[in-house]
């Protein structure tokens, strides 16, 4: 998520709207800037000549835009000022829950400034951002200096909130989940909607919003399962986030911890964080899952391996978009080869990761992955370093699906001796009964639901 001082000039209306725009970028005029790279939404308040701030908020990516204020050019000066801050200084953005005059705004359609209305306005031809000369003045070392710290300190003062914030949560989270098993799971299950958002909504207000997210898509896990099974699946969840509280007790500075309670890093922390690795060589797309979560959010997620390493690696690539804007038209990708980079999250076991520089592979010598994970040991693997995690990725090797009497799905290795129940409740009917020389399967400890097979004559298929 960028946008580049070019864009910006091409979005202002004229000369005299960037020269207002640059004597908005000082700190102290903007005491809240947040920014949601689920959305490619940055927000801030500008505190202009009257006693309420201006609410401004922009589309880094689409360029939309709302100002509250009165000018009746568009975009105005604050908005092209949140654009050029940004542009300058994304990390001064926190990584937050947008606040509700910004989600009201996303519901609605956005007022984009197109490059191709600019340029029917002769009148805008002269601007140029590099006029302003915005470096002329040039900042002391000792200036610069103490520039860093006063950063530096309020970096550390806003983490300490923060830390104090999701410690008290976590208490109260804590507190709550000793009150449901004194209470019963069956009551629980009876009314989980309502108490899972009610400690979910508490979470939001600790600034736990992984976690809240996690807690309040807990119904539409357990509810649709059969009644029989639904005890001990609230059991392993409860578990699992009991689990990562107590992580987070134990060491709150750990990168997964941090992840899976408070929100991911934006594209460019990863990017440009020296701990990231990253990985070139040829990748196939061997899953893929679109879901629609509570908090408005489609998820799309996409999973890769890489076809060079001797074990199949896998990358998650997990995009978020609002549910408002209706399902993205996607490309049937699974089998697909790409050639390139993938660039790992900082995480003891890499798994979610960005895509860099690629290109897509058409070539009938690659052969398809066949490699398979040695699936018991690997999954307790992921089981031991992260106790908490929701779903573990693994390649099978060959084997069959089949049903059962009750028209349940199985996976089973070519000699039976490794068996997977699945979660699928319907699969491509090539599939079953098939030959399969590798399949592809997200488990949940328990469970496993299988997002691709190859078959010898059909090659790499989704389910």
């Amino acid at each position: 998520m960028e946008i580049s001082l070019g864009t910006i000039q091409e979005l202002a209306p004229d000369q005299a709207s960037l020269t207002a725009a640059k004597k908005l970028l000082k700190p102290a005029k903007w005491p809240v800037l947040g920014q949601s790279s689920a959305n490619n939404t940055i927000w801030g308040e500008c505190q202009g000549s009257g006693s309420k701030p201006y609410y401004t908020v922009a589309d880094v990516c689409d360029h939309g835009y709302k100002c509250t204020c009165p000018s009746r050019k568009f975009p105005c000066k604050h908005v092209l000022a949140l654009l050029w801050q940004f542009s300058d200084t994304p990390t001064s953005f926190s990584e937050t829950d947008a606040p509700q005059w910004v989600i009201e705004w996303l519901g609605r359609t956005k007022r984009t400034t197109t490059t191709a209305a600019n340029k029917e306005n002769p009148s805008q031809t002269d601007k140029n951002i590099n006029a302003l000369d915005v470096s002329s003045t040039p900042i002391s070392a000792e200036d610069l200096a103490k520039k860093q710290a006063a950063q530096a300190k309020r970096t550390a003062s806003n983490k300490a909130k923060t830390d104090t914030a999701i410690n008290d949560g976590l208490l109260e989270f804590q507190q709550w989940l000793d009150d449901q098993l004194v209470n019963g799971i069956s009551e629980f299950i009876k009314e989980i909607k309502d108490r899972c958002r009610r400690i979910a909504a508490r979470l939001v207000d600790a600034k736990a919003t992984n976690m809240a997210a996690r807690i309040d898509e807990f119904p539409a896990k357990i509810l649709p399962l059969p009644a029989h099974l639904q005890p001990d699946a609230v059991y392993q969840e409860l578990g699992k986030l009991a689990l990562l509280s107590e992580a987070w007790f134990t060491n709150c500075d750990d990168v997964d911890v941090r992840r899976a309670i408070i929100s991911a890093e934006t594209r460019e922390q990863v990017l440009s964080d020296p701990q990231s690795l990253k990985v070139n060589g040829l990748w196939q797309t061997v899953g893929e899952r679109i879901e629609t979560r509570r908090n408005g959010l489609i998820a799309h997620s996409k999973w890769l391996v890489n076809l060079n390493g001797e074990s199949p690696q896998p990358a998650l690539l997990l995009d978020f978009y609002p549910a408002s804007s209706g399902y993205k038209r996607q490309v049937e990708s699974i089998g697909r080869i790409i050639e390139g980079d993938v660039i790992f999250y900082p995480a003891k076991l890499p798994m979610r990761a960005l895509l860099g520089q690629f290109k897509v592979v058409d070539d009938d010598s690659i052969v398809s992955s066949n490699k398979e994970t040695n699936s018991l040991q690997h999954l307790q693997h992921q089981l031991t370093t992260y106790p908490w995690i929701e779903q573990m990725p693994a390649m099978l090797g060959q084997g069959k699906v089949f049903q059962d009497k009750q028209n349940r799905f199985w996976w089973s290795s070519h000699n039976n001796s490794l068996t997977f129940a699945l979660t699928n409740q319907q699969i491509n009917p090539i599939i079953p009964g098939s030959a399969l020389d590798a399949a592809f399967i997200v488990s949940n400890g328990n469970e496993a639901e299988l997002l691709s097979a190859k078959t010898k004559n059909w090659g790499v298929i989704a389910c």
